[in-house]
């Protein structure tokens, strides 16, 4: 989700990366979190460059504010970041939110994600490519309408399912 970040007292460092360095930071187990987010394995303060080498390109793609009481930072929705506090006493005050009108319909892609991790990451890895070009036909390429030549009232996923076609999907798939 999006994030606003509002300072209420102390100083704070945030050190903001974009989605596309998440290889270059070496994000830790996705299911064992400390906050329920992912996480770098790598420390920011003292970093470990022999064992994390690309974390240097994550680094120089980084984006670095402090912030202070009265100050607010926008976290755009799936960027990494790393905050610090630099006074002894501290106060932040988030305000999380999510622009989708139907977030509340879907599913959340973090179990999503973990659903395809157990179904496809342990496949042969022609059947891994195959499924990457299956999810990216259907979810990632912006440039073709992938049900454009399915009669509208029977794309059920694929389009605009109703509630009730919702619900029966989420039973199909043991989210009920």
């Amino acid at each position: 989700m999006d994030n606003i970040a509002c300072v209420v007292s102390g100083k704070r460092r945030f050190t903001l990366f974009p989605p596309e360095q998440i290889a270059n930071l070496y994000i830790g187990p996705v299911e064992w979190t400390p906050a329920g987010a992912p996480v770098s394995m790598v420390s920011l303060e003292n970093p470990d460059f022999e064992r994390f080498p690309k974390f240097r390109e994550a680094l120089a793609a980084a984006q670095v504010a402090e912030l202070e009481p009265g100050d607010a930072i926008f976290i755009p929705a799936l960027w990494w970041h790393h905050v610090v506090s630099l006074d002894v006493v501290n106060i932040l005050v988030n305000y999380w939110w999510e622009e989708s009108s139907n977030a509340r319909k879907r599913m959340s892609p973090v179990h999503a994600l973990m659903h395809s991790l157990l179904s496809i990451r342990h496949l042969p890895p022609e059947h891994r490519q195959a499924w990457g070009k299956i999810f990216s036909h259907y979810l990632f390429d912006t440039t073709q309408d992938s049900a454009g030549h399915i009669p509208e009232h029977r794309r059920g996923v694929l389009g605009t399912p109703s509630a009730d076609e919702i619900d029966a999907l989420k039973e199909s798939i043991g989210l009920r």
